[in-house]
């Protein structure tokens, strides 16, 4: 890496100056008369490149190479990796004739869970996904408010299941754990370019000093999304005994899930807010589940005994209390957030209420 000092020199009366590296000059192109593009970065530094060099950019390409006994899952997650890692191109090739239906299956599959990317070329021994992506479109707190809102979707379908004893609603929260999942492949992807390229922070509406935490609150929404997915396919796998058993404990039900759903609001104000004080309230009312659950586990214990009903209810209500356990994560999250944007001096000093 070139790095040189230099001195500043004084250019008439109110300019100053720096004569450029040659080494650099010759390895870019530079002639005299040409316009250079000058970047101010949030550190106070500056970057410097020829106004032709400005968002040009080398296509980043993965090629994978399969066999006819090549792992299914090996290829879904080489696909997925290649996607989050900010690929713009994945190719699928292979080195034993064509490529097997399993595999095709598998890569049409992939594509259809992450959003901008298609097939643009399709033959028997190879097949190659193009990622098409204009991050300007997907700022990050939309993102996570898209993802909260699916999160909430999917409690809410839980929750009407059961009190009005309508099953097939809990088919809908597979295809809304679906959608956080394409929204959790496409928040990686972004915040790891936002990494790697501080123009597409500033596409993302953060900055490169968070990157870490953003991607820790859309992990914990995802998780969330499939805790609810597990609680959600206990009821279908045990079918109209356990959903009867639970429209008899309406009431427990109606007040697991509400004050669930109080959870992902308050969670939502304090990634909207960023108060100190509001999250703190947030962190007590979950807290104060936990309690709850531990109380509705007794209460459930107590009208059915200890049968096999009763652990797939136990288990269904475990992980309701293991999505707020994630929704946690994502308020701790957002104090550390709050205390970035802060700065130096953190007032905590109102009474509080």
């Amino acid at each position: 890496m070139l790095q040189e000092i230099r001195r500043v020199q004084r250019f008439g009366r109110s300019t100053l100056m720096i004569s450029l590296p040659a080494e650099w000059v010759k390895s870019v192109g530079l002639s005299p008369g040409d316009t250079v593009n000058i970047e101010v970065l949030e550190d106070g530094t500056l970057r410097l490149a020829p106004l032709s060099m400005v968002g040009r950019r080398r296509e980043r390409v993965l090629t994978v190479r399969v066999s006819s006994g090549s792992s299914e899952n090996l290829l879904t997650r080489s696909i997925y990796a290649g996607y989050i890692l900010g690929m713009d191109r994945i190719v699928i090739e292979s080195v034993s004739g064509v490529l097997s239906e399993v595999h095709l299956k598998v890569i049409r599959g992939v594509v259809r869970l992450l959003i901008g990317s298609e097939i643009i070329e399709h033959t028997p021994k190879k097949v190659i996904i193009q990622i098409m992506i204009d991050p300007s479109k997907y700022s990050a707190t939309a993102v996570v408010g898209r993802m909260s809102n699916l999160v909430r979707f999917m409690i809410q379908h839980i929750q009407t299941s059961i009190i009005e004893e309508k099953p097939h609603l809990l088919n809908e929260v597979a295809e809304l754990e679906n959608e956080v999942d394409r929204l959790h492949a496409l928040s990686a992807r972004q915040l790891l370019l936002a990494q790697a390229n501080r123009s597409v922070s500033k596409y993302l509406g953060i900055k490169p000093t968070l990157v870490t935490e953003y991607r820790a609150v859309v992990r914990s929404f995802e998780e969330a999304a499939d805790s609810l997915y597990r609680a959600s396919e206990i009821l279908v796998v045990r079918g109209s005994e356990i959903l009867a058993k639970l429209a008899r404990m309406s009431e427990i039900v109606k007040e697991a899930t509400d004050t669930l759903l109080l959870i992902v609001d308050r969670v939502d104000r304090c990634l909207s807010q960023l108060d100190p004080y509001l999250i703190n309230e947030a962190l007590n009312l979950i807290t104060e589940y936990h309690s709850h659950i531990r109380k509705y586990n007794e209460m459930l214990f107590k009208e059915f005994g200890l049968d096999e009903a009763y652990l797939a209810i136990r288990e269904f209500v475990d992980r309701l209390n293991e999505a707020s356990n994630a929704l946690e994560t994502v308020a701790e999250t957002a104090f550390d957030i709050a205390i970035e944007k802060t700065g130096e001096t953190l007032d905590i000093s109102r009474a509080y209420l």
